[in-house]
């Protein structure tokens, strides 16, 4: 708003004057601002803020939700079975207290079990993998699992490995154990954000456990020396020559209020997650390049707002320096969510 060079005259020690002088001031200012207020076309421009807090929030949810526990007489050991298969096994005397004293009478079992994408997305369990010299790479996994103990709400530590026990008909021999590396991934933290790193000291073999029925069931056997996240995972291998890919996501989303995941073609249990956010191209990336090109993927965006996912899912083959563009979002139910990622390829 411009205004013209005025010049105010006003009589000395004229008391009515200079009241009339600050009234006219004020008036200007305040016209002044409504008029900075205001943009040509006379609207005022209110920008919405995308916070992370309710994704944050479903995914720690997500994860105690899906906890199970089991009461177990520590002098005795015994066997631990999971809704979804899954069977510990603990020998007797295999708990300790943080003085590194046998622990006597009952302790309390902590099991999470993920065998499904879906559940790993909402769980923000992804089957990221660092090599030995720190690249990070997709897993195929066999199994996601926390396990710890604790007696009274004391944290317990283990005297000896304990075993673990996962179904599955179609036995890999190349599946080896792994567990959380990094980032605040102590034995009894399940709210972390886990990269899975190979475990030196464990070994995986084909296995039989029981079966809901009693009959027997096959699928990996191994011990395990640690609590907190375990997997049981081989490490995805493709001939083909590999390319960095990055996703360009709807505006108002970054690294704060969104995930992005990758979903194999084919490989009902590799999940990859975009951790790498590039703050001067606002993209969403991997880190090493380790993509084939050619691969059959979808792409997953994910956040949740004002108490519901907002989501794509996009189907996509992995070009060179491949670039995905999120299109349109749709919102839906937790349930909805799963049913579409249960049922890609």
């Amino acid at each position: 708003m411009k205004t013209s060079n005025r010049t105010i005259a006003v009589a000395k020690n004229s008391r009515n004057a200079k009241k009339a002088m600050m009234s006219f001031l004020l008036l200007g200012l305040a016209i002044l601002l409504l008029g900075s207020c205001k943009n040509d076309d006379n609207d005022i421009s209110i920008e919405r803020i995308i916070d992370g807090i309710e994704l944050q929030k479903a995914i720690k949810d997500n994860r105690e939700g899906a906890m199970q526990t089991f009461a177990m007489n520590a002098e005795s050991g015994g066997y631990m079975y999971g809704e979804e298969g899954t069977q510990l096994h603990f020998l007797p005397n295999s708990f300790l207290d943080q003085n590194g004293d046998p622990v006597s009478g009952s302790v309390t079992i902590e099991l999470i079990e993920i065998y499904d994408k879906a559940k790993m997305l909402l769980t923000k369990m992804p089957t990221n993998g660092k090599r030995p010299n720190g690249n990070v790479e997709t897993l195929k996994s066999a199994g996601e699992f926390f396990i710890n103990a604790n007696q009274n709400g004391n944290q317990l530590q283990l005297a000896n490995a304990f075993e673990i026990f996962s179904p599955n008909e179609d036995f890999d021999p190349e599946m080896r154990l792994f567990k959380a590396a990094d980032n605040g991934c102590d034995s009894d933290v399940i709210d972390c954000d886990v990269v899975w790193e190979e475990n030196e000291e464990g070994n995986i073999d084909l296995g039989q456990g029981e079966g809901p029925n009693g009959t027997g069931v096959m699928g990996y056997s191994g011990f395990i020396n640690n609590f907190g996240w375990t997997n049981i995972d081989r490490w995805y291998n493709d001939p083909r020559p590999k390319t960095i890919i990055y996703v360009d996501v709807p505006e108002g989303y970054d690294n704060t209020n969104c995930n992005v995941y990758v979903s194999y073609d084919g490989e009902p249990t590799a999940l990859a997650l975009l951790d790498t956010y590039i703050e001067e191209t606002e993209l969403f990336s991997e880190h090493y390049g380790q993509i084939p090109i050619g691969l059959e993927v979808h792409f997953i965006f994910v956040s949740v707002q004002d108490g519901t996912y907002t989501y794509a899912i996009q189907g996509a083959t992995i070009v060179e320096d491949h670039i995905e563009m999120i299109g349109s979002t749709t919102t839906g139910t937790e349930a909805e969510l799963i049913a579409l990622i249960n049922g890609l390829p």
